[in-house]
């Protein structure tokens, strides 16, 4: 059994807006549609979970019927935790897990079923972005961009080897930072559309993403 968690607790600080950008509009629907649409479209996921603030889930249970909602938690792994604890309890039979965040609506339905082939091979595939400007460190006085990259959601995982290491109060955001050390990881670096909704802007900006990639 394959299982997509969706990440849709933020707040959205840096965004300015009574809405939370997860239910901003993007070509008449909601940010959130997209990571639904790509879960529930994929012919290999098999249940869809989205972790919400308490005063939405009611607005996701109308919009988003094939899906289990639950209240997340107060930070980025606590809601994780949340979404990881109830599949354990809810259903036993799950392998893999796929994680996406509602603030990136550019994933697809192959791109979710790329990942969760690549764990047939691999216990973590995350994205990661190469950094194509100068990196610059509060520590160091030189720093080398060859020595870094960005990691970003989607992420899938062995289900059970996640949940056995997970720590929800951990400060460690980069959740296949938490797999064990000897774990094996695929970094998948081409999906480069990967655009996060963080300020208002992004907004017409993602949309037109979208247009250009119709």
């Amino acid at each position: 059994m394959n299982i997509g968690i969706i990440l849709a607790g933020g707040i959205g600080s840096r965004f300015a807006s009574d809405v939370p950008k997860q239910y901003q509009q993007i070509h008449g629907k909601e940010v959130l549609f997209y990571s639904y649409n790509a879960l529930n479209k994929s012919p290999d996921i098999d249940k869809i979970i989205i972790t919400s603030q308490a005063q939405f889930i009611p607005q996701i249970k109308t919009n988003y019927p094939n899906a289990d909602v639950i209240e997340g938690g107060s930070s980025r792994n606590g809601s994780l935790y949340n979404g990881l604890s109830h599949i354990k309890k809810t259903y036993e039979e799950c392998k893999k897990v796929i994680i996406l965040e509602a603030a990136r609506p550019m994933i697809t339905p192959d791109i979710v079923s790329q990942y969760l082939t690549k764990l047939d091979s691999y216990d973590s595939v995350i994205t990661g972005q190469k950094i194509v400007d100068s990196l610059g460190s509060f520590h160091k006085h030189v720093t080398f961009r060859t020595d870094y990259y960005l990691i970003q959601a989607p992420e899938a995982f062995n289900f059970n080897v996640l949940f056995d290491n997970f720590n929800p109060n951990s400060e460690i955001t980069a959740t296949n930072q938490q797999m064990p050390e000897n774990s094996t990881l695929y970094i998948n670096f081409d999906f480069i559309t990967n655009m996060k909704i963080t300020y208002f802007q992004d907004l017409a900006y993602c949309e037109q993403l979208m247009n250009n990639n119709r």
